[in-house]
């Protein structure tokens, strides 16, 4: 009878090669069993691995297009929300100018010119809305204030009240400080670009423009509004004469005008929130149906995975005390 003490050297490696084997299919299985795909694409797939990329590609691209999205729709939400602030503050105060001429007296002037000064301050104060740092009516210039102080505004068209002779003359004066390019409002006011800033386009090859700037027709009216009615009283005209009323009347008139063009660039960013909504819905509906052509292909069933977890365990556990009995024959534990 012959004794071997020592291990069967090929039994001990092939059981020790079967370990490791054993090792790396359940870290593999557990990996799979937290991500649900499977890590070997290629096998998966029979070699067919650029298929799975293109899906990942199509995947990745949609990621990337909703994150414009929130990015595009966060600043027309936040612009829109600043123009329905500023018909907010002015809340109809051209309607309560026009009854203070009815019965002018100073108090109930006064208290219209102090209610439009406030007005403007916060007027010019929403319109210098910023998101992170990028201020969203300057235009192209987007690292600028949009608008000066509201003091420069003021000392500008009270001095037109000061100087000009008579109601035409103002009103000649304040067209040409509003709306000449060489005016006082697009030199000494307005401080954004000339242009609109970068659009941002959707997947469907549409567009998002972000057009609207602090010196829009809209917002310049209603500005002037406001400077009229907070200045009139500087013309030194009876407020119960015709050409202080032709001043106030038409400042009332001016900020009427701005408020109802407001309401149109709001729906023009409606129309725009719009665009990005649809554009969110279609990219979800295209992310569910590859990701689910995705999954057919390299999916893994988690549950499935767990269960064969457990008996990777199970048999690396029994692999372990076979390689260590193995491990620890010899002769004498053989005659033991």
């Amino acid at each position: 009878m012959i004794l071997n003490a020592l291990p069967d050297l090929l039994t001990f490696q092939r059981q020790t090669r079967l370990t490791a084997d054993l090792k790396s299919r359940l870290e593999q299985t557990s990996r799979e069993a937290v991500t649900g795909r499977r890590e070997d694409i290629a096998q998966a797939v029979n070699g067919d691995v650029g298929s799975v990329h293109l899906l990942e590609k199509a995947l990745n691209d949609i990621k990337v297009d909703s994150r414009i999205n929130a990015l595009s729709g966060a600043r027309i939400d936040l612009m829109s929300s600043s123009l329905r602030a500023v018909r907010g503050v002015v809340n109809g105060l051209d309607i309560t100018a026009l009854a203070a001429l009815t019965i002018p007296d100073d108090f109930g002037i006064g208290t219209v010119s102090k209610q439009a000064e406030a007005n403007l301050r916060s007027v010019m104060s929403l319109l210098s809305t910023t998101h992170g740092s990028r201020k969203l009516f300057s235009g192209d210039a987007t690292d600028q204030i949009p608008l000066a102080n509201p003091d420069t505004l003021l000392a500008d068209i009270t001095s037109i009240m000061q100087i000009e002779p008579d109601a035409d003359s103002i009103e000649i004066a304040l067209d040409v400080y509003f709306n000449d390019p060489d005016g006082g409002f697009a030199q000494n006011i307005y401080q954004g670009g000339d242009g609109t800033a970068p659009p941002s386009f959707l997947a469907d090859g549409s567009s998002v423009e972000f057009a609207v700037k602090a010196n829009d027709q809209a917002l310049r009216d209603t500005l002037r509004g406001l400077a009229v009615l907070a200045t009139a009283q500087n013309t030194q005209y009876d407020i119960k004469g015709s050409e202080f009323s032709d001043v106030f009347s038409s400042g009332a008139s001016i900020l009427g005008k701005g408020m109802a063009a407001v309401i149109k660039i709001e729906g023009n960013l409606g129309v725009s929130a719009g665009l990005i909504e649809n554009a969110n819905t279609q990219q979800a509906a295209e992310q569910l149906i590859i990701g689910q052509a995705l999954n057919a292909v390299i999916g893994r069933d988690q549950f499935e995975a767990a269960a064969e977890l457990k008996q990777l365990e199970a048999q690396l556990e029994a692999s372990y005390l076979v390689t260590s009995r193995l491990a620890n024959l010899s002769l004498t534990n053989f005659i033991r």
